[in-house]
């Protein structure tokens, strides 16, 4: 009877951490944009732009809903975040570009006429943003932020008990920038040491051939030894990623014609996020997608065009050769680790199998149910969105102690078993 008890208490126990993982991964954020929004002048025209801007645009075309955190003097037409969960830190003004091009072709040159006296960093986000599974950076300027405070961020005690990862990706062009005395935007010609405390092992980096291409020879391939993946973007030529030893060179996703590239490099940095932490087996060619969306524009309409034009054409989107296994090859990958069973041999004669009719089936199904998914998503986040964050709050108040108290039990025991 002792034991009858002992085993109920196990199976109770067990189900409570069953029911406390599924609540702590369902209520993470997926995505947390972090930059500043720009005011940019055009011919005297004055836009909405910025890295955030565009990245919130794609995000919301691919049913994702948001935490954005930006700094601005509170006066900029912030509609364009509706559908994200957004917090504004307040500053003595939004970062302003003067936008010229030059007559004899579509080059364009930058001056800043204001910034923002906040530089963000992770103190800046709401707690329940900080376990986001993805982490996009999109600094204009360098005083913009500290990326090193988002790559060197820690995970919650109990997300980093139950094995939870954060995957960060830097559009780093802000911080190969610097001004002249009139103000204009010039590029670095290295590395800055910014970028560089910004690497890490589970960092993704972008930036286009014109900030790359003026460094030494070899400075790329150098940094993406230190990265998860380090991507270069050019132009009508496609798309470089580079991983550690390795380059590979992905062609562009064609579309009619290229109206105006602003924004094509930060909607490109979101597609890969996104579909890399959907398991897509190719993200950079869905980035190649995202970018063609934003270059296919105009600039008197984005990014919010950019965002419409991505909707319109989901079923585009290049499909994944495996990512409707992802879900089941991670619990594998869990039940190996933890338990040491195997179900690699398994897992392969299922994909062999069924590989082919799942993908068209899922084919089907994105077409068709896709943007109905997407919407009903964005309608559930508006409705629940306030009692998930009360549910949090709760779920942390009564989860904390415990969790902590598991953390350091397991910790003793690794320590005892470490002594001889």
């Amino acid at each position: 009877m002792a034991l009858g008890r002992v085993g109920l208490q196990f199976l109770a126990g067990l189900a409570s951490a069953l029911l406390a993982y599924t609540v702590l991964e369902t209520t993470r954020p997926t995505l947390l944009l972090v930059g500043n929004v720009t005011v940019d002048v055009v011919e005297g025209k004055k836009a909405l732009g910025g890295a955030v801007s565009y990245a919130a645009a794609v995000a919301a075309a691919m049913g994702v809903r948001a935490c954005v955190v930006t700094a601005n003097d509170g006066e900029a037409d912030l509609s364009l975040f509706k559908d994200h969960d957004l917090h504004v830190v307040l500053s003595n003004a939004t970062l302003t570009f003067e936008h010229t091009y030059t007559f004899w072709g579509n080059r364009r040159k930058l001056r800043v006429t204001k910034q923002p006296n906040v530089t963000l960093t992770m103190q800046h986000v709401p707690w329940h943003c900080r376990r986001a599974r993805v982490v996009l950076l999109g600094p204009l300027m360098p005083e913009d932020m500290d990326p090193a405070s988002f790559v060197n961020h820690q995970l919650p005690a109990w997300d980093r008990l139950l094995g939870a990862r954060q995957q960060v990706g830097l559009m780093a062009q802000g911080l190969q920038r610097a001004l002249d005395s009139g103000k204009k935007v010039y590029q670095l010609k290295e590395p800055s040491q910014q970028l560089k405390d910004a690497l890490g092992p589970h960092t993704a980096v972008f930036l286009s051939d014109v900030e790359a291409d003026v460094w030494t020879a070899g400075a790329v391939e150098e940094l993406a030894q230190q990265t998860q993946v380090f991507l270069v973007t050019r132009g009508s030529d496609g798309a470089d990623e580079y991983t550690p030893g390795a380059r590979r060179r992905y062609p562009i996703f064609q579309v009619d014609g290229v109206v105006d590239t602003n924004g094509a490099g930060d909607s490109f940095a979101t597609g890969w996020m996104l579909a890399a932490a959907r398991g897509h087996s190719s993200p950079t060619a869905v980035a190649n997608w995202a970018g063609a969306m934003a270059v296919s524009q105009p600039q008197s309409c984005k990014p919010a065009c950019v965002g419409d034009a991505a909707r319109s054409r989901l079923e585009d989107v290049p499909p994944s050769d495996g990512q409707q296994h992802s879900l089941v090859a991670q619990a594998a990958a869990l039940l190996e680790q933890h338990f040491g069973v195997s179900l690699g041999p398994i897992l392969g004669r299922v994909e062999q199998q069924l590989g082919p009719s799942l993908a068209a089936a899922r084919a089907a199904l994105e077409k068709h149910l896709g943007p109905r998914v997407a919407e009903a998503r964005q309608v559930a986040d508006r409705h629940l969105g306030p009692r998930l964050a009360a549910a949090r709050a709760v779920l942390k108040q009564q989860l904390e102690p415990w969790l902590a108290g598991a953390t350091e039990l397991l910790t003793s025991k690794k320590g005892s078993a470490a002594t001889p």
